[in-house]
């Protein structure tokens, strides 16, 4: 078997983080400048390679490609991946039923030079005529699920004049700065994009959040990151209701979500959701202007569900999300009615006779995909080399209909949207990696403790099992634990001299002091009064 060629259409490892790709198009979206990570860097990271001391609590678009360019480095990656290289189409061998092969077709990217470079693209028969074919016993699909820019069906879109984009190609707010801006989108990249137009632009950005949105801040309580909430033990025990009041009073802590209008008929674990810090003082100093539901374009002139009109937009972004790609394998149906995808533990169809085709994150969800990606990435390893087996078909589609209803339940509609943090449990129990309770309670009882109540790491995924390395990874968890918990700084710690405590504390003494001092002398007094009184009628009756 091959296993170490890896076909990448971009130029370099980490390509989507950087900030030039010396003026060559790509069919991948690359972070924009000022792009800073949702979920804080113990999160993010992969659970073999962690991030140093040096970097901050939340990464940088510059800090996550350079522990990407690290990690390709450090395992001696860079040497097996073919870069500048397009994968047009993925086929059965014809002996693929006894054998399990794929035909892959592979041509330079720039021979696409003129054509659209994005995923969905057509491919000839020409085309696959002059590409170079390969066979290969294992193809494992890595492009994931942010490929093709989906953009909402407006009517008088087409008749607008101005610019549009999607976040896709967003790079940076300055090509903005004298244009009125409309961003559409109640997610993620909407928020940031949003804040990041306004931080250049001279007019005020619409941001128009559909059906609402909750904005919770990526910062929690004590400067502490907010993804360190979610423990296991309230993924399995907590009720959604419990869970819902957290988050709203989260959100509730910073903006106003039902006075100012932007929150939806649902709650947040139900309904659209972004984070951010800066965005709250935005909207409240009216840099960022929240918009109700996008009905139509008339020219330059958006018209909105309340009845609302923004005049004069020189500019729409649209930050509505992507659709995966999986056109270019052929012969295999893993989409079905109402974007169904029939793939088991989102990475395996089931209906394959051989599992010898995978597809690795083509998921998202609340949380760092990352974890989960990586736990697919072993799963799959682990998979094609014989160590473990699939279930059943039946055990299969019980787990595909489990995935399918939280993501019906979450967005209303069948999609990639999932929780993240129990589909990395499941793949870990499967592949015997999931850190049990007790088995970690007998060598550490605080760190067992800590996995059950605290924040999920993927670190905790190589303390027991195959490729565990329990030394490494139990510090890399006690690590993580204390940056999560204690928000360190580069100064370090300093301690606040509080002269104003001590004086109010020592006036509160003085106080208390003559207070049970007076009541004593009073009361003393008072029983010397009574006895006086006593003798003398007893001794002197008159």
């Amino acid at each position: 078997m091959v296993f170490n060629v890896f076909f990448s259409n971009i130029y370099f490892s980490g390509e989507i983080w950087t900030s030039d790709r010396n003026g060559k198009t790509s069919n991948t979206p690359w972070a924009w400048d000022n792009l800073i990570t949702n979920t804080s860097k113990y999160i993010i990271t992969l659970s073999d390679f962690h991030s140093t001391q040096d970097t901050p609590p939340f990464l940088t678009r510059t800090d996550v490609y350079e522990y990407f360019q690290s990690y390709a480095d450090h395992f001696g990656l860079t040497g097996h991946i073919q870069y500048d290289t397009r994968v047009l189409k993925v086929r059965k061998t014809p002996d693929h039923s006894s054998t399990g092969q794929w035909e892959v077709f592979t041509c330079p990217t720039s021979q696409f030079h003129g054509r659209d470079k994005r995923c969905g693209l057509a491919v000839s028969k020409e085309d696959l005529n002059r590409c170079h074919k390969e066979v290969f016993d294992v193809v494992l699909v890595c492009s994931g699920c942010f490929k093709i820019p989906v953009y909402p069906e407006i009517p008088g879109l087409d008749s607008f004049p101005g610019i549009v984009r999607h976040s896709f190609d967003y790079k940076s707010g300055f090509v903005y700065e004298d244009k009125k801006v409309l961003v559409v989108g109640n997610s993620f990249s909407a928020g940031d994009v949003a804040n990041d137009v306004s931080m250049y632009s001279k007019k005020v950005v619409d941001l128009t959040v559909g059906r609402g949105t909750w904005i919770a801040p990526r910062v929690h309580h004590g400067g502490l990151p907010t993804d360190r909430n979610p423990s296991r033990y309230q993924l399995y025990y907590e009720t959604e209701e419990n869970t819902n009041n957290k988050i709203i009073a989260d959100c509730q802590s910073r903006l106003d979500h039902f006075a100012s209008g932007i929150n939806p008929d649902e709650p947040p674990t139900r309904s659209a959701f972004m984070l951010g810090d800066e965005i709250y003082l935005k909207i409240l100093t009216d840099r960022v202007r929240i918009k109700d539901e996008l009905l139509r374009f008339n020219g330059s002139t958006a018209e909105f569900k309340s009845g609302a009109k923004t005049c004069d937009i020189d500019a729409v972004i649209f930050c509505t999300g992507y659709k995966g790609d999986m056109s270019f394998v052929e012969d295999v149906n893993v989409s079905i009615d109402r974007g169904r995808m029939d793939l088991y533990n989102f990475m395996l169809p089931i209906e394959e006779k051989h599992h010898t085709l995978a597809f690795l994150g083509f998921l998202a969800g609340d949380g760092a995909p990352s974890q989960a990606i990586e736990l697919q990435a072993r799963y799959a390893a682990r998979l094609i080399t014989g160590k473990i087996a699939p279930p059943s078909k039946e055990a299969m589609k019980r787990n595909i209909e489990t995935m399918k209803s939280f993501s019906y339940a979450r967005k209303g509609k069948f999609s990639y949207q999932i929780p993240l943090l129990k589909l990395c449990d499941f793949i870990a129990s499967e592949i015997g990696v999931y850190p049990r309770f007790w088995r970690v309670f007998w060598r550490d009882p605080i760190l067992a403790f800590r996995l059950w109540s605290g924040p999920i790491f993927s670190a905790q995924y190589r303390l027991l099992g195959p490729d565990s390395d329990w030394k490494k990874a139990r510090a890399a968890c006690y690590r993580a634990h204390e940056v999560m918990t204690s928000n360190p700084t580069k100064r370090g710690k300093v301690t606040v001299r509080r002269d104003d405590v001590t004086d109010a504390r020592r006036r509160r003494l003085i106080l208390l002091t003559c207070g049970v001092s007076a009541v004593f002398a009073v009361g003393n007094v008072g029983v010397s009064r009574n006895w006086f009184q006593t003798i003398t009628s007893k001794y002197f009756e008159f």
